[in-house]
């Protein structure tokens, strides 16, 4: 994986989207209970080609994510 997608974005376009993966426990608290959970691992996908441009599961990123 790249930094960029072929179309020329990067992680901080408006244009990629990000998908979070939670643990079970994460499922839980976010889907019965309502809370935020933070996510084990998020991949980010150009929304124009569909390219893979970056999965992380930095802990400082993740938490950016908490709850998204």
């Amino acid at each position: 994986m790249s930094d960029v997608c072929k179309c020329g974005y990067d992680i901080n376009h408006p244009k990629v989207i990000h998908k979070s993966e939670y643990s079970k426990f994460g499922w839980f608290l976010f889907t019965i209970l309502g809370l935020s959970a933070k996510p084990k691992k998020v991949t980010f996908i150009c929304s124009d080609c569909n390219q893979t441009i970056s999965i992380t599961s930095d802990p400082k990123i993740l938490q950016k994510f908490i709850g998204r």
